[in-house]
């Protein structure tokens, strides 16, 4: 399995959420959590009933995504059912499985260090362990299989692959990998301690899991990379997002700022870039104009919050032509 799989390139994707997030609509908070997460002790077998439980605690990117609610939703059936590049059968034959059909929840994870980027890949669905290694191995001729606390595990190349319990797949680099199973037995801690579980708690989606929830520590690199896209509000430290997919479709926003000064600083930036991207050709024939022009914005101390809404009278035009812009790109790619 050289180089990397559809969920990898989709879990690359997904980390780059937040930054497309920022430029569509703006930031949000809630309340401060008003308890601390649960001191985790180890376990006597991996804990797979939250990702979160296996994912780094020093995440910088986080994507939380309910893809068997995606799959269900009228908002989102269509996207999830097309495959304008006609690789899921490949990826089924090539990885041993295909995220978007045999998956029900993905988390996307990206910790950055010393300059370079840590990426790990969390999928709970429905995995034939035979089919996972022997794609792997047919993929990498050096590949080898072994066990990582009774998890099976393969690995090649700067690559890894575990199951690290019949329904929780993750892949990413061996080191990653390892560490999330040592995580899922509470070994090492796990993202709920950190900052990203800190957002989770504040927007409440670690009661009530959204349809996609997103979250990023808004590091120096992360500036960088947002640099030719969109301006990130000085002073912002980090940010979430949740969407939930019920009868209207509702974005709500979280941030957090060094002092409330950058917190009301940068609603007011987000307003504006809002107003000024409801004015670009692509976001107008789209129909997104008014939606931008709906946001809302504010801040309370050093938190932001705010709230979009697609109301469903808008459901079925807007998918049609989202899905008509995904198949013009990948006709552009052949």
């Amino acid at each position: 399995m050289s180089g990397w799989s559809r969920a990898d390139r989709l879990a690359a994707r997904l980390n780059l959420l937040a930054v497309a997030v920022l430029a569509a609509a703006g930031l949000a908070c809630a309340e401060m959590p008003a308890t601390p997460p649960a001191t985790v002790g180890q376990r006597t077998a991996p804990d797979d009933s939250d990702l979160w439980n296996l994912a780094p605690a020093g995440a910088d990117t986080l994507a939380d995504v309910d893809l068997a609610t995606l799959r269900a939703s009228p908002w989102t059936r269509a996207l999830m059912q097309s495959d304008p590049s006609g690789q899921r059968e490949q990826s089924r034959r090539s990885y041993g499985y295909d995220p978007f059909t045999d998956g029900d929840r993905l988390v996307a994870v990206a910790v950055e260090s010393g300059g370079a980027t840590r990426e790990l890949t969390i999928l709970r669905g429905r995995f034939d362990a035979a089919q996972v290694g022997a794609a792997f191995g047919a993929a990498n001729a050096s590949a080898t299989a072994g066990r990582w606390r009774d998890s099976p595990l393969w690995e090649a190349g700067g690559r890894a692959v575990a199951l690290v319990t019949p329904r929780t797949l993750v892949t990413g680099g061996p080191a990653e990998v390892r560490a999330a199973i040592d995580a899922a037995w509470g070994i090492v801690p796990d993202a709920k301690t950190g900052p990203l579980g800190e957002l989770r708690r504040a927007m409440a989606a670690d009661r009530d899991a959204p349809a996609l929830f997103v979250g990023v520590n808004v590091t120096d690199a992360l500036r960088a990379r947002a640099a030719g896209f969109v301006a990130l509000p000085a002073g912002l430290q980090r940010v979430a997002a949740r969407v939930n997919l019920g009868q209207d479709l509702n974005l709500d926003f979280t941030g957090v700022a060094d002092s409330a000064a950058d917190a009301t600083a940068a609603a007011n930036a987000l307003v504006s870039a809002a107003r000024s991207y409801a004015q670009g050709t692509m976001i107008r024939l789209l129909g997104l104009s008014p939606i931008l022009n709906g946001l809302t914005v504010g801040a309370e101390g050093t938190w932001l919050h705010g709230h979009v809404e697609i109301p469903v009278e808008q459901r079925e035009r807007l998918a049609d032509k989202i899905l008509a812009v995904l198949q013009m790109v990948a006709a552009a790619r052949h």
